[in-house]
Order: C-alpha cells, then structure tokens, then sequence
C-alpha cells in the first residue's frame, strides 16, 4: 500500500485498468449520539454488475460503476441507510478539481491559506420513499493536519490510500426520514479519506481492518492488513499539532463468528513509544457476508496520561464478494439503475437487511 496525505490529490485518479475502483470517504460522529458515513464511489468494488462485467470484458472499467452509500445511526443503531449505484451519465469526478457527484449528492473541496473544508451536499430518497436532505461542512485550520515525514510512504503497490481529514469539525443540518423527518442539528468531529486500487480488491489483500478513533488532542488510526497470509499492521497517533507517532506493536483478539460466518476481531491492543491502548469494537453497526461496521471505545495511556476516545472500525474481506451464494443478499442492499429490489420498497424489510 502507498501511503500518503495530500489534499491537492484528493482529485480522480485514471482508471483504464478493468477492476480498478475509487472511493471518497467520509464520516463523523456528532455530541449527541448521531454518526454519519458516507462514501462516493467510482468503481463500485461491492457491484455484483461490475464483477460480471469482468468476465465478459464488456464496460469493465470503474466508469461504469459509480455509486453512493449514506448511513446514519444514533446511539449506535441504523437511523438510515442507502447504497446506490447509477448510471454514468448521473454521475462525475473531476481530476482537476476536488469535486464529485453520484445523483444529488455531492462533495467540494476548498482551500483557503492553511484552512481546508469539504462541503457534503446529501439529496438521498429511497424507494420506499425515506430521504435524507441537507449539508454539512467538514473543516480543518490546519490543513490536513499531517506534517511527519514518517506517515508518507511511497511504493509501487497497487493500492493508495490518502488520509486528508485525520480529524476536523464537521457541521451542518440534515433531516431524516419519510412523513415524519427527524431534524439533525450536526455538530462534532469527523474524518476524511481517499482510496484509490489500480486491480480487484480481492487481488490486493485478504482482509483489511480499519479505524479511527478521536482523543480530546489527537486521533489513533491503523489499518491491519493480510496480504496473501502476511500481515501488514500500521498504526499512527496523530496530535492537533499535526505531529505523528508511529506505534510498533498491534495484536487482534476476541474474534468473533457472526451469522455470515465472517469472523474477525473484536479487540485491539497497541503499543508505541510512550503510549498503550485497548480498543474495544463495542457495537456492531453493519454487518454483512463481506463487510462489517463497528462503533467502540478505546482506552489509552500516553506518558502515564490516561485517554478515552470513541469512533469507528471496519472490516472487509473481499474475495467474499465473488462468491454467488450471497449475491441474493447483496442484491437487497444496493440499488442498481432500473426497477428497485421488491425488498428496497418495503420500510419494513429493507430496514431488515441493514
């Protein structure tokens, strides 16, 4: 993996490769118990169609492809959830500018001095008529808030991933729902990526972990990441001034079977210069065949100071994707151009599926 932080390319990056895809990332946790991810995607790494477009090498590549996922949740439970995939004429990423759009939705990225900000514009209706409407601001003074050559790494690997936002502000107003929207006054902490595979995610990795979680001055962020049988852990605790730890030492335990039979860790320890911590992936938000969502808690001491922080992990182990058995499944969740999943019609049992 080629790890690096900069904003200015944060733009679309060409994809001639068949099976490439590229994703924006972002989310936030507010002070009154809503969060909030959301994901541009062109190549659409999930997309039953784009996996059978490479095998008849007929619109294989990620142009093709181009999606959203939005999910909100308060106190750790769905409040709502979308993930569609459109055709490409309702959809664009510039590679000049940071600016992308999938229907309504949209993200821009500004810079002004050392001050950067993304603006989130969300227009999501699904079809069994629950919407999500309004704006948020993702902020930073500080630029991307990186500034220790020890983050960036450059490689030949086929995978980028770009941590702009490590941590920023993020406001707004959102409203949620169908008859009777509930009205999100937004206020709290937030992050931003940018993912960029030059092939099939299943031929970069086996499983991926990832998190961030916020303390009062800083952010500890890893990824834990098996390639081919060898793990490949990295962690970083990121302070306000854009200084960067590097932690040596990650171990995964607790690992749990859910009914998907995916099975993955539910606790993480690290271990750096001064500094050691528990992760504890407390509340499973989003599970699936191939991917989970957590929310959790990590307690740390730094110098003998003790922390706490909250946030949010992943997991995702993609050769699950090519297995036909949970196409059915996935076909529920993602909205595909066209006539809607009888299930996505449904409050009721789309609300099932999350």
């Amino acid at each position: 993996m080629q790890i690096i932080s900069d904003y200015t390319k944060d733009i679309r990056t060409k994809k001639s490769v068949p099976g490439s895809y590229e994703w924006w990332y972002f989310d936030a946790i507010d002070h009154n118990g809503y969060s909030i991810v959301v994901i541009f995607y062109e190549g659409n790494p999930f997309s039953k169609k784009y996996i059978q477009a490479l095998s008849k090498e007929v619109n294989h590549t990620a142009e093709f492809y181009p999606a959203i996922s939005i999910s909100v949740y308060k106190d750790g439970k769905p409040l709502f959830y979308s993930f569609e995939e459109t055709d490409p004429e309702f959809a664009e990423f510039s590679s000049e500018e940071i600016f992308g759009r999938v229907g309504e939705n949209s993200f821009t990225g500004h810079q002004v001095g050392d001050e950067i900000s993304y603006t989130l514009e969300l227009n999501q209706t699904l079809p069994n008529s629950e919407r999500i409407s309004g704006k948020l601001l993702f902020s930073s003074k500080s630029g991307s808030g990186i500034r220790s050559s020890n983050f960036n790494q450059e490689s030949s690997e086929t995978h980028i991933w770009n941590l702009i936002f490590p941590k920023c502000e993020v406001s707004g107003e959102l409203r949620v729902g169908s008859l009777q929207q509930e009205s999100i006054s937004f206020k709290g902490t937030g992050y931003h990526d940018h993912n960029f595979g030059s092939e099939p995610m299943k031929e970069s990795f086996d499983e991926w972990y990832w998190g961030r979680y916020h303390f009062d001055t800083s952010t500890l962020i890893y990824y834990v990441m098996n390639v081919k049988g060898e793990w490949d852990n990295r962690a970083w605790l990121i302070d306000q001034d854009g200084s960067v730890l590097a932690l040596d030492s990650i171990e995964l335990e607790e690992h749990g079977l859910t009914f998907f039979g995916l099975q993955s860790a539910r606790r993480l320890k690290f271990k750096g210069e001064g500094f050691e911590a528990v992760l504890q992936k407390d509340q499973l938000i989003d599970s699936g065949p191939f991917y989970q969502r957590f929310q959790g808690n990590v307690l740390a001491t730094l110098n003998g100071n003790l922390m706490k922080a909250e946030g949010i992990s992943e997991y995702i182990k993609p050769d699950r994707i090519y297995s036909k058995l949970f196409w059915p499944l996935v076909d529920m969740r993602i909205k595909y151009p066209g006539k809607a999943h009888w299930v996505q019609r449904s409050s009721k049992l789309y609300r099932w599926t999350w």
